[in-house]
């Protein structure tokens, strides 16, 4: 019977432990979530910076035609080697 009253007094100890454990865990699962979007989002925006950064568009040596996109240097047409490219030529 002793035993029974410990066990008792035992999960009614427990019980708040437990339940702000699992407040911690799910806002930290949150927070993770929350924190990999954002980061996300930051890493396509610097992304899309570095893309605006390509001149191949404004060349004068640009043909607009998808087997041949430069007359130059095709290899690096449209790429973020063409970023400092020393053919360009605006239009």
């Amino acid at each position: 019977m002793a035993l029974y009253h410990y066990h008792g007094y035992l999960i009614g100890f427990l019980e708040p432990v437990n339940l702000s454990l699992r407040f911690f865990c799910a806002s930290s699962l949150l927070g993770l979530c929350g924190w990999s979007l954002v980061s996300a989002i930051m890493d396509a925006v610097a992304k899309a910076k570095r893309m605006h950064q390509i001149p191949c568009s404004k060349c004068r040596f640009f043909t607009r035609d998808y087997r041949l996109k430069c007359t130059i240097q095709p290899h690096a047409a449209n790429t973020e080697l063409a970023i400092d490219c020393s053919d360009y030529q605006s239009k």
